[in-house]
């Protein structure tokens, strides 16, 4: 993973012209009338700003073209509200955003001129304000004049971060590439979940004004006193309207994603294997220094620590007489203590790693999830409530950012597989939604909010800081990286242990890839010897100038990369190719200098948790390997696209089996697969398709009968 991201980087930072051409659409884009809305600018620039942090970009390029496309988009969305004036309320595609228009106005007519500035700033606003201060007349030359500052504010406010941020990672990156990595994904993660946050607050609920209009007409139609209640509370003009929309949206998602999570957890579901590809990715990333930092999030989301939050502020809402939220709150937190365990019990799901004992050494769903996920949730919900959407936005964001980090401290640890965390996440929210919406309506208890958002944060700060203080160096022991090998004697494995290994790639996701027809115990590196007279070769390194090859139509096939393939959660450690010269009809009848074949063979070779130890004594590595075929297709003869047409060759293409001292195994449904030691493969001086002919590629002597089931 480590190597794509850094080609990915080095392939942008050695295309500055593109990279100044997406920041200058995005920043455009962001601005134009409406478009703005659903426009992910934040997430571009931020990444750019990480990339001028890296060293990968010119920092004064990228801030100038973010900066014109912000000025441009603006006067975009100027120029249109100054021609159609009133009338954009009635012209399509603006006339269905008619609320969101009105909502511009508003804010126009509260703030005044400053409002071009300020807006550029407001989610939800941004990219209406322009088109407003167009409609009302405002002066070209003053509205060019906030325009143009504001963009410059706006530039360095979106590319700031991404810019400290990347000059932390390059720093990282010196000390330690997987630490940066894994850094980066977290960081990501929180992010990509923050924004959805915001953008569901922010952006989702005003595009749909006009149907819940139409939602609350259908409720006022039946005369009866549950849907009189519930179009009053769904009605835009109610102040609490939105967050009973959101909540009851949540809740009719949460829990039946938390029932399909519950029922695909079986070992045999491609749920299980997708978890152990994902505890196998990050097992690969972690590091002394991320370790610690997990191990300090993780001790936030202890039971001990939320028992001290929670109690804090049951405590507080008794004492505000806030009886109906406090019995509310004490409730929900009272149910998920004892649904977790239970649940757990029911579920009986082994975990990743052996760290607990009683209810808590089982896993779905995960007990620091859920009671985070719960108890910062129900906390957020209680000091926003009847706030405005800027500060929903900001509040939820930072409840989001803590459930986030100590869920992804327990997939990073290994201590809960990711679908146990997901799982808590959405029995969380359901959780959290259900108390929004029973009490969204309650406005006459006084909560004192921000007083009670200082003493949750000044109440975590000391609990879990004395708690990291007091176990810290217990909890780092107990959450060692452990490495479930598996070792296994020469003549098991030869005999039945082989058995144990997959038979085809598990993907990411958990579904199953090509057949693994080969077995390697060894240095991957001697494969690579015995299969060179076969006319295999490595497959050249990802880089800016290997990537161009695809840009072209005449590009031999072994001097294209492969395209990276993961097996359970690890990428290959060697990638061998072989061009095809019979895979393209039309190259094989050429036999001019410009004849270029459109096939190749790409054997891939993966690390696993097996090891054997041989009669000689030595401890090696098991890999596994598939072999498939991919034709190079040339649409147009002006690229070259790799597509696999076959996963699995046939007897007289495959080279394996042909290599002295490997042996030969069948599986049950009659593929087969070739078990090697590196030490007892010998290099063949012909090349091997020639000796296979010369010998009616026969197979060795221990290899099982073509029948056999074992």
């Amino acid at each position: 993973m480590t190597d794509i991201l850094n080609q990915l980087v080095t392939f942008i930072g050695e295309h500055p012209t593109l990279a100044n051409a997406v920041v200058f659409i995005i920043a455009m884009g962001e601005a134009l009338f409406l478009i703005g809305m659903v426009v992910p600018s934040t997430v571009v620039l931020v990444g750019a700003g990480t990339l001028v942090g890296l060293g990968k970009l010119d920092p004064w390029p990228i801030f100038i073209w973010t900066t014109l496309g912000a000025i441009a988009g603006d006067a975009i969305s100027y120029w249109v509200g100054y021609y159609y004036k009133d009338r954009i309320k009635s012209v399509w595609p603006f006339s269905r955003y008619r609320s969101l228009v009105e909502r511009g106005e508003a804010y126009f007519r509260n703030h005044g001129g400053k409002s071009v500035f300020i807006g550029r700033f407001v989610p939800g606003v941004k990219a209406i304000v322009p088109g407003i201060a167009g409609m009302v007349g405002m002066g070209a030359a003053r509205f060019t004049f906030i325009n143009v500052t504001s963009a410059i504010a706006w530039s360095v406010i979106h590319l700031g971060p991404g810019f400290i941020a990347g000059t932390a990672f390059g720093a990282l990156g010196e000390i330690s590439g997987r630490l940066a990595t894994m850094l980066g994904v977290f960081l990501v993660l929180i992010f990509i979940a923050v924004m959805l946050a915001r953008w569901l607050i922010l952006i989702v609920l005003p595009f749909y004004a006009g149907s819940r209009l139409r939602f609350v007409a259908w409720l006022a139609s039946h005369d009866n006193r549950a849907a009189r209640w519930l179009a009053r509370m769904f009605d835009p003009a109610h102040p609490r309207s939105a967050g009973m929309l959101i909540s009851a949206l949540l809740l009719l998602v949460t829990v039946p994603v938390f029932v399909l999570l519950a029922s695909a957890i079986s070992p045999d579901a491609g749920l299980q294997r997708a978890d152990t590809a994902i505890r196998n990715l990050f097992q690969d990333l972690r590091t002394p220094t991320g370790d610690e930092i997990m191990v300090a999030i993780t001790m936030l989301g202890d039971g001990l620590i939320a028992s001290i939050v929670a109690g804090v502020t049951v405590a507080y809402l008794f004492a505000r007489k806030a009886w109906r939220r406090a019995t509310g709150f004490l409730i929900a937190m009272a149910g998920t203590a004892i649904f977790v365990p239970l649940f757990k019990l029911l579920m009986n799901r082994e975990r990743p790693i052996d760290i607990y004992t009683g209810a808590d050494a089982f896993s779905f769903p995960s007990g620091h999830a859920t009671v985070t996920t719960v108890l910062y949730g129900l906390i957020a919900v209680l000091v926003a409530h009847d706030r405005s959407p800027l500060t929903k936005a900001g509040v939820f964001s930072v409840a989001v950012s803590l459930i986030g980090a100590v869920a992804f401290s327990r997939v990073y640890l290994g201590a809960h597989w990711a679908s146990d965390v997901l799982g808590g996440i959405a029995f969380g929210t359901a959780m959290v939604s259900a108390f929004a919406f029973v009490f969204g309506s309650v406005h006459n208890e006084k909560v004192g909010r921000w007083a009670l958002a200082g003493m949750v944060t000044l109440t975590l700060a000391l609990a879990g800081g004395f708690h990291a203080m007091r176990n810290f160096d217990g909890a780092l022991a107990m959450y060692q990286p452990v490495s479930p090998t598996v070792t296994l004697a020469e003549p098991v494995w030869r005999a039945q242990g082989w058995k144990d290994l997959p038979a085809e790639r598990i993907e990411l996701n958990g579904g199953e890839g090509e057949p693994l027809i080969l077995q390697w115990a060894g240095d991957p590196a001697r494969l690579a010897e015995a299969l060179a007279p076969a006319g295999y070769v490595e497959a050249p390194q990802w880089s800016v100038a290997t990537f161009a090859g695809f840009l072209t139509g005449r590009t031999p096939p072994e001097q294209l990369p492969a395209l990276p393939r993961i097996q359970n959660g690890r990428g290959a450690e060697l990638v061998l190719v072989r061009r095809d010269e019979e895979s393209d009809p039309v190259s094989a009848n050429r036999d001019d200098d410009e004849a270029r074949d459109g096939g190749r063979w790409v054997l891939r070779l993966w690390p696993t948790r097996f090891r054997v130890t041989t009669v000689s004594g030595e401890d090696l590595p098991i890999h596994v390997g598939s072999l498939i075929h991919e034709r190079i297709l040339r649409p147009l003869n002006e690229l070259s696209a790799p597509r696999a047409d076959r996963d699995l060759p046939l007897a007289e293409e495959n080279p394996l089996p042909r290599m002295k001292g490997v042996a030969i195994r069948m599986r049950a449904d009659g593929s087969q697969v070739t078990l090697a030691i590196a030490s007892d493969v010998e290099v063949p001086e012909a090349p091997l398709a020639q000796a296979g002919a010369d010998t009616g590629t026969a197979p060795p002597a221990d290899a099982s009968p073509s029948g056999a089931t074992q």
